[in-house]
C-alpha cells in the first residue's frame, strides 16, 4: 500500500472523511482464486464431471462396506452361545449389570434410555424386525443391519459382552416404558427364562 497515495473522496459527513484506496493484491488474489474454485467446483460436481451424485457415491461406498463386513464375518465367524445361556444370563444380576452398562454406552442413542425406541426400533414389545429369539438378537447385534443402520458390533466387542447385552434387552420385554415406539416387524413370543 506504500506505493499508492492515499485518496480522499470528495465528500465528508460531520466532518468524516473516506478514503478511495485499491483493496490489497493478496486479498483480491484470495476473492479471485474463491470465484474460480467456485466455478471449477460446480462444473465438477453438478455438470456431472466428477461422480454423478452425492447419492450414487455413497451407495458405492454402502456397497464396498457390505462386502468387507462379509468377508469379515466369513474370516471370523461368530457363533451364537445357546439359548439356554443367553436366557440364564437374563437371571445374573451380574450379566445384566454388563449388559445395561454397555446399552447405555453403545444402544441408548438409538434404542432409548429404556429400549423404548427412537431412531431405532421398541425393544420392549413382543414384535422384531429381524428376530427376536434370543439367537437372532445376539446374530443381529454382532452382524448388523447396515440397510436400517445398525452397525456391527462383533467386529467392537467379544462375543461375552454380546451375550450379556442380549440378556439384557431380554430382560427387559415387556417392561412398558413411558413413550415407547409404535410396535414395528412381526410377534414373536419370547423364550420363557428359566426357572431358579
Amino acid at each position: 500500500m506504500a506505493q499508492y497515495e492515499d485518496k480522499v473522496l470528495h465528500h465528508d459527513v460531520d466532518g468524516i472523511q473516506e478514503y478511495d484506496n485499491p483493496m490489497p493484491g493478496w486479498l483480491m488474489a484470495l476473492l479471485y482464486g474463491s470465484i474460480t474454485f467456485a466455478v471449477l467446483y460446480i462444473g465438477f460436481y453438478a455438470l456431472a464431471f466428477g461422480p454423478a451424485s452425492m447419492s450414487a457415491e455413497y451407495r458405492a461406498d454402502q456397497v464396498v462396506a457390505k462386502a468387507e463386513t462379509q468377508a469379515y464375518f466369513a474370516a471370523h465367524p461368530i457363533v451364537p452361545p445357546t439359548t439356554q445361556v443367553l436366557l440364564a444370563g437374563a437371571l445374573d444380576p451380574a450379566v445384566l449389570e454388563q449388559g445395561r452398562a454397555r446399552f447405555a454406552k453403545t444402544c441408548a442413542a438409538c434404542h432409548g434410555d429404556h429400549a423404548q425406541g427412537l431412531i431405532g426400533p421398541n425393544l420392549t414389545d413382543n414384535q422384531w424386525i429381524n428376530g427376536g429369539l434370543v439367537t437372532q438378537i445376539f446374530t443381529t447385534l454382532a452382524k448388523g443391519v447396515p440397510a436400517k443402520g445398525m452397525p456391527p458390533w462383533g467386529r467392537a466387542f467379544p462375543p461375552a459382552e454380546l451375550a450379556a447385552l442380549v440378556a439384557y434387552v431380554r430382560s427387559l420385554q415387556g417392561s412398558l416404558p413411558a413413550n415407547p415406539k409404535p410396535a414395528e416387524g412381526v410377534v414373536v413370543e419370547p423364550e420363557p427364562l428359566p426357572k431358579g
